[in-house]
């Protein structure tokens, strides 16, 4: 499912809370890992800091022991880059493009995630509108590498219409899913009931996919979704939340609330921008 990882990172303590999720994510799928750090061009002038990027293989080896699910490699290929240039998110975009990356895992570390609605920060924006693979987001935290704890996907949970394509979309998030064991919940983003036959049409193939039992989300107040959505993740352990760019665009309302960063300040979970 994802064989190559593009990790950016500013080498700061939140920026590099990303990493257990990214190394994680790498072993289950014996991934390669792009380390890369983009710095402004005025840096080469300032004093020398020699910060490195995390030591991975003191985290690869936690929990290996423990059955967990599934078994992880000891150890995956590492690639650290360090680039100075003046705009990041162009830098990673192209290396995304030229590596042929399957997944961008960044930590938004935008002090506007704690002021406003509608921004996760400048760089993960422009990833999250142009990569050509999916992108992994999670709220950056100031965690050391010591406090470091291995994630575990028990409870995903996909957002959708109820669509033709939502068949499909179910179908690549199973591969997560079977990897790791996981109860997948389907929130289907119709309004107050399944008024077309299309949504039944595609709510009968969702339960008729093999190796899928999914947990079909309905609720006794269906047109108050936002709130349904945030009561169930209040009330569920979900580990990951999984949606579209489109089904950002079709939940959210830019001009009150967005949804990405909703989750990203309530959710204790990261988010899964599936292409």
């Amino acid at each position: 499912m994802f064989k190559r990882i593009l990790v950016p990172t500013e080498l700061s303590a939140a920026s590099n809370s990303i990493f257990p999720w990214a190394a994680t994510l790498a072993q289950a799928f014996t991934s390669k890992l792009y380390l890369v750090n983009v710095m402004p061009p005025s840096a080469i002038k300032g004093p020398e800091i020699l910060e490195d990027f995390p030591h991975l293989n003191e985290f690869f080896p936690q929990d290996r022991e423990l059955d967990f699910n599934p078994p992880l490699a000891p150890e995956v290929p590492l690639s650290k880059m360090f680039v100075y240039d003046r705009n990041e998110a162009n830098i990673l975009l192209r290396f995304a493009h030229e590596k042929k990356v399957d997944l961008i895992a960044v930590a938004a570390t935008s002090k506007r995630i704690e002021l406003t609605w509608w921004s996760a920060g400048k760089t993960v924006e422009k990833l999250i509108r142009d990569a050509p693979c999916s992108v992994f987001c999670v709220r950056g935290k100031r965690i050391s590498e010591r406090d470091w704890k291995r994630p575990h996907f028990r409870h995903v949970l996909l957002l959708s219409g109820l669509d033709q394509q939502t068949p499909a979309l179910l179908q690549r998030v199973l591969p997560l899913v079977d990897r790791f064991q996981s109860v997948l919940h389907v929130f289907p983003l119709h309004g107050d009931r399944l008024k077309s036959s299309g949504e039944r049409e595609a709510l009968r193939q969702l339960c008729q996919i093999e190796g899928a039992s999914p947990n079909v989300l309905f609720f006794i107040e269906p047109k108050n979704r936002m709130q349904n959505l945030l009561n169930f993740i209040a009330d569920t352990p979900v580990d990951l939340i999984v949606m579209t760019p489109d089904t950002r665009a079709e939940f959210s309302n830019r001009l009150v609330s967005d949804i990405l960063i909703q989750l990203l300040r309530l959710a204790r979970c990261p988010v899964l921008l599936l292409r």
